[in-house]
């Protein structure tokens, strides 16, 4: 796994919000900044979108400061792992595989995967269609290890970037023939926000690409579970959680199944 050096990590953008609270009363949770509408930089830098509202939103229920640190996304497990943040909030679908190595919150939202391709190319997510084509992917999402797992045995090549941007522009430019993704992220920010008309959005089910994501917490912390899915309970009681959705989402649910 890819290993970043807690320095490097503070200069390559570290996310830190008011100062005022003592070590003990801030949450850091750990963030890939390069998802939106869940989570993206402002042009002044500031770390913003769904996931980080509903992360201050559980703060300010738990009396807490939440600090925001920005990381590649397949770094935010070993930066758990180690020590150097307290939680990840960034899109975490519950999966078994990361169920061996950190524990899940309750769930925070739920969304299908997706594969997305140019309409015109006719292409459906199964392995005849996709067969001698270029998948892209994020490195350390599900949809990677889906793909890898499920795809290259089936004669489909899988081309891995470190930001889901990256996967898009690859798309556009047609060096990939589609990419996989969370389904929503794709609807909302590519194909909508990105007046992207000519791509299709296809839903991808396997027991690989669980829909419902959590918030990521080290093996054992218990206190800080706890604390979390307290403050995730009090979002829900008075409406603080539907309030953050229908600013990003409109009237979409993405909580009820």
């Amino acid at each position: 796994m890819k290993k970043i050096a807690y320095s490097l990590l503070l200069l390559a953008g570290v996310a830190i919000q008011s100062t005022t609270f003592a070590a003990g009363d801030t949450i850091r949770f750990g963030v890939d900044a390069t998802y939106p509408p869940f989570e993206f930089k402002e042009a002044d830098g500031t770390i913003a979108g769904f996931e980080v509202d509903l992360g201050n939103a559980i703060c300010e229920k738990m009396g807490k400061e939440c600090v925001w640190v920005s990381t590649n996304f397949d770094g935010l497990i070993p930066s758990l792992r180690v020590g150097k943040i307290d939680a990840i909030f960034s899109s975490l679908g519950i999966s078994e595989k990361r169920k061996k190595v950190v524990d899940f919150s309750d769930r925070t939202w739920s969304g299908f995967s997706s594969m997305v391709s140019l309409t015109s190319k006719k292409l459906i997510p199964t392995a005849e269609s996709l067969k001698g084509k270029t998948i892209g992917v994020q490195q350390g999402t599900m949809q990677e290890d889906f793909a890898k797992k499920k795809l290259v045995p089936k004669g489909i090549r899988v081309q891995s970037y470190q930001t889901q941007d990256q996967v898009y522009a690859d798309l556009l430019n047609g060096r990939i023939d589609a990419s996989l993704q969370d389904m929503t992220q794709a609807q909302v920010n590519f194909i909508e926000g990105g007046n992207h008309g000519d791509f299709s959005n296809h839903k991808v089910v396997d027991k690989l690409l669980p829909a419902d994501s959590a918030i990521a917490i080290r093996k054992g912390d218990a206190e800080t579970a706890k604390l979390i899915n307290d403050g995730i309970k009090a979002i829900h009681a008075d409406d603080t959680y539907i309030t953050i959705q229908r600013k990003y989402f409109g009237e979409l649910d993405l909580y009820n199944k």
